[in-house]
């Protein structure tokens, strides 16, 4: 990629995929915050302050966030006059003085200047390596992105950098508008350097470089990476020039690749950077770019004490329910199973063929399980679905793929009957598509109702009493800002639409906030007797989704559960903590002696058995569970045997989260098909009882 070029370098959309949760294993892409912390902000992927050195307050002008994105007292290097009337990217004419507002310092240390700019051109410091930028309009199989991105140019039609006001001579800078387009995923823009591959780079351990701009990510990308899920780190924005450092130790790969690979500087080939979002119009400069010396890293701190557990007094009162729908739901939906990464992935529709099948029934079923729970995203099989919320003159009703909704539903149908298990049906929207935007419009919920109705009327004369309708898993599910008053009423409206056609079948409700425990529990049972209320927990998620890379906890490792004092550590950086990690979930490490054990979840979740109580009607937990692909098996083992133990305390039925891949309770061939139960399985989850 040694090229120097007048037009920005675009690669491929489909060669740069960059997803924002596929394939995540989780049935949230927003994980489930504790119920006794705040809740997660939009925001929450990136960095805190401490992973950055600001300029000191009394050396530094601030340009405030809501202001033009690029500051006004920083200026361009030449470029044409004329301008794209049809570009939303617009790069500032060069002042006629720049004042420096503060003085970044030289790199002077025992590592590697990429690039400090101060040459003017896009040839990086190494020699014949150059500066690029890409973004997401270049086509391909998943759409045609529309975001943009520019530099400023020289007179000869060249990328240049441009006059800097950090006290150096230049800065790169990149100017972006992102814009989705009809790409399927989140937008991007791009820009990096190659880097000279003939260097060993095993001396080296960290980059920093100063930046002004908008939240983006910085990628140390190596060949070891072939499908671009590189390893990176989360920078926030920044409306003053302030110092990244990264050391590549705290480096973890997005996640939505599905294939983990380790980092090797030996193996590095490029520093990039890009930034995502939908209609956001925005800049970045950089300056020095550094390699840091392994001798320059920043060292791990003893920043913790070795504790002794602390156990929380858990005090039970009645757990009887009496109505009928506590027996049925202890009968049908205890020791289930949700089979995960298929029908309910975004955009994801059956068309015939079966990932999983009768096959993945049956050894459930030979093993224990009792219910099966599908995640299907319902609405995608309304064909004129848009077209009906848009509220068109000439789309009264709704139109439906019955061929491939109802060869797949009644398959499962039929399997699970014929094997002995209860069948639920879980409108699951991995497309967020009930959001705070689309919860106030009408039709988006009467749309939903339809779908219901529609579905509901296939099966009312099925005789089986083990069929459920699970209205929507965790609406708004992405954000979780959907308040509970507009789902309860949209909630309502789906059960009356599916009592016009079906009476008999018990339908399954969850609160927002990821079915939140503390939201049902300040709520109000809902205007039917036939329905079982459900939550959701995976506390303490600092355990149950360590390594998962999809979240914040990608790099967090190593912690056991129970809480044992004899393996537990002075040094956070052991359970992998970074400064990029959120506050609530350094917290939550920080005093995993006191959130670690059994009695701790039960507390959390006794308050929805109580409201069971107060208002006689069942609860049930139809997701939980814990990422083990590479967690120490034995604690996912005990962390199993104390949700069954629970379970079996409060009278809670339990649905587990997974069948294969990386919530499993089956080993499986290539993360796919069941081939038998992980060992120790039967016993936590109490299966053949």
């Amino acid at each position: 990629m040694n090229f120097k070029t007048k037009t920005s370098l675009t690669l491929s959309a489909a060669a740069l995929l960059v997803l924002s949760a596929c394939g995540s294993d989780s049935s949230s892409s927003k994980p489930n915050a504790p119920e006794d912390l705040p809740p997660v902000p939009a925001d929450s992927t990136n960095v805190t302050d401490s992973t950055q050195t600001p300029v000191p307050a009394d050396t530094a002008t601030t340009t405030p966030a809501d202001t033009a994105s690029t500051p006004a007292d920083t200026a361009a290097t030449p470029v044409d006059s004329v301008a794209d009337p049809t570009s939303k990217v617009v790069i500032p004419p060069e002042a006629t003085d720049i004042v420096a507002a503060v003085t970044i310092p030289k790199e002077e240390g025992k590592g590697l200047l990429i690039d400090d700019f101060e040459d003017g051109d896009n040839m990086s410091l190494q020699g014949e390596f150059y500066w690029y930028d890409y973004n997401d309009n270049n086509g391909g199989a998943d759409g045609d992105g529309a975001s943009e991105i520019k530099s400023p140019v020289g007179a000869d039609g060249f990328p240049v950098a441009r006059k800097s006001d950090n006290g150096t001579n230049y800065a790169w800078a990149v100017y972006y508008a992102l814009d989705k387009g009809e790409y399927k995923f989140d937008p991007y823009v791009g820009w990096g350097v190659t880097l000279d591959t003939e260097v060993d780079y095993t001396k080296y351990g960290g980059l920093t470089y100063w930046y002004k701009g908008g939240a983006h990510t910085v990628r140390v990308e190596t060949s070891d990476v072939t499908n671009y899920d590189v390893h990176m780190m989360t920078m926030k924005a920044a409306r003053t020039w302030t110092k990244a450092v990264i050391r590549f130790k705290d480096l973890a790969q997005e996640g939505w690749g599905g294939v983990e690979v380790d980092f090797d500087p030996a193996h590095i080939t490029n520093i990039s950077f890009q930034a995502k979002g939908d209609k956001k119009v925005d800049s970045l400069l950089i300056d020095n770019v550094y390699l840091q010396d392994t001798s320059e890293v920043e060292k791990d701190a003893a920043d913790m004490e070795i504790k002794d557990p602390v156990i929380p007094e858990v005090t039970i009162g009645n757990i009887a329910v009496t109505n009928p729908l506590q027996a049925k739901a202890m009968k049908y939906l205890n020791k289930g199973i949700n089979i995960t990464n298929w029908l309910e992935e975004d955009g994801t529709v059956f068309e015939g063929e079966f990932k999983f099948d009768e096959d993945d029934i049956k050894l459930m079923a030979q093993n224990g399980i009792k219910s099966l729970r599908l995640p299907i995203d319902l609405d995608l099989y309304a064909t004129n679905r848009d077209a009906f919320v848009a509220d068109t003159a000439d789309t009264t009703t709704l139109s439906y793929d019955d061929k491939n909704l109802f060869e797949v539903l009644d398959a499962f149908e039929e399997w699970t009957a014929k094997y002995g298990m209860s069948f639920v049906i879980d409108y699951h929207e991995y497309d967020n598509g009930y959001n705070t935007k689309t919860a106030i419009n009408a039709r988006y919920t009467k749309m939903m109702a339809e779908v219901w109705k529609h579905v509901a009327a296939h099966y009312a004369e099925n005789a089986r009493e083990d069929i459920f309708f699970e209205l929507l898993n965790e609406p708004d599910m992405k954000n979780g800002k959907v308040s509970t008053t507009n789902w309860r009423k949209a909630a309502q409206e789906i059960i009356d639409s599916i009592r016009t056609v079906d009476k008999k079948h018990s339908i399954i409700f969850g609160d927002v906030e990821w079915y939140s425990i503390k939201k049902l529990a300040a709520g109000k049972p809902l205007n039917d007797d036939n329905v079982i209320y459900a939550i959701h927990t995976y506390e303490p998620f600092v355990f149950t989704h360590q390594y998962a890379n999809w979240t914040d906890l990608k790099k967090v490792k190593n912690l056991m559960f129970p809480y044992d004092k004899e393996r537990w550590s002075e040094y956070s950086a052991d359970f992998g903590v970074t400064n990029e990690l959120p506050k609530w979930y350094k917290d939550d490490i920080f005093n995993y002696y006191k959130v670690g054990n059994k009695e701790y979840i039960l507390n959390l979740i006794l308050p929805a058995k109580e409201w069971a109580v107060e208002n006689n009607v069942p609860v049930i937990i139809n997701e939980f569970g814990a990422y083990n692909l590479k967690t120490d098996k034995q604690s996912v083992l005990n962390y199993m045997t104390a949700m069954r133990e629970i379970s079996d305390t409060l009278e809670i039925p339990l649905t587990h989260w997974g069948y294969t891949g990386g919530f499993a309770l089956f080993e499986s061939t290539n993360g796919v098909k069941g081939t038998k139960l992980i060992e120790g399985m039967a016993e936590a989850f109490g299966l053949g009882k």
